[in-house]
């Protein structure tokens, strides 16, 4: 696992299991944080794989992995993290990476990655975004291929339109990587599709929507006119509010 801490640039670390990553996230948190967490916190009902928010995102074409096998840990988590930094200001938010992957993956293919950055929302996305299907970097057996998903991958992470700018320059897959330590890659380059979510959701970017409600599970991520009436055909709320409002 892996984490992406944000102050002027990213800085990505990994640790072995949650103890090493709460350990990361107090060595980082400051007052009026923001702390993202990929994995399901709210809505995890026992013998329930799905929540309404995962149920529409599905019929939108974002695949959703089942809550059930997340238990409470997302929940646990958060209680940590705020026990961690107690008196301080801060949010604990859900995210899915391969939701904001798929988004600026079909961007990026269809020429329109630039116009994340522009203060306007727009319906950017169509029908075909549903059976749009991006490079599967954490799926592929084989080496070679697996490398070349991992490669288009870290050219969407580090493509100037988005504007992610690192500590240290973000590690790039090669030939010298075991498929382990490609794991190990696969989730720092998650944790960075987080980091884009959160830089946009802080700066008040209109793409950045919180879709669902937090008593039966709700999901921060990117959305344009056209993911959004999706959503809330399906009886889902989608919301723009301040990052840091709820403090």
């Amino acid at each position: 696992m892996a984490i992406a801490n944000l102050d002027k640039n990213c800085r990505v670390e990994t640790g072995e299991d949650d103890e090493e990553l709460l350990q990361l996230v107090q060595g980082n948190i400051e007052q009026r944080s923001i702390v993202l967490l990929d994995i399901p916190i709210g809505g995890c009902v026992h013998g329930r794989n799905f929540r309404p928010v995962d149920k529409a995102l599905t019929h939108q074409g974002i695949w959703i992995q089942p809550v059930s096998t997340a238990q409470d840990r997302g929940k646990r988590l958060k209680r940590y993290i705020r026990n961690l930094i107690h008196g301080k200001d801060l949010v604990v938010q859900e995210i899915y990476p391969y939701a904001i992957y798929k988004f600026l993956a079909y961007l990026k293919d269809n020429g329109l990655l630039p116009r994340l950055g522009m203060d306007k929302f727009d319906a950017l996305l169509e029908d075909g975004f549903r059976r749009f299907v991006p490079p599967k970097y954490k799926r592929e057996r084989e080496k070679g291929k697996r490398l070349e998903k991992m490669k288009y991958l870290y050219s969407l992470l580090t493509d100037s339109s988005i504007g992610l700018k690192f500590s240290t320059p973000l590690d790039y897959p090669d030939s010298s990587y075991t498929l382990n330590e490609l794991n190990s890659l696969a989730d720092k380059y998650d944790a960075c599709l987080g980091a884009i979510v959160g830089i946009c959701w802080a700066k008040r970017n209109p793409y950045a929507w919180i879709a669902g409600d937090p008593n039966s599970g709700e999901i921060l991520l990117l959305a344009d006119g056209w993911l959004k009436g999706g959503l809330e055909a399906k009886g889902t709320q989608v919301r723009r509010e301040n990052a840091l409002s709820n403090c």
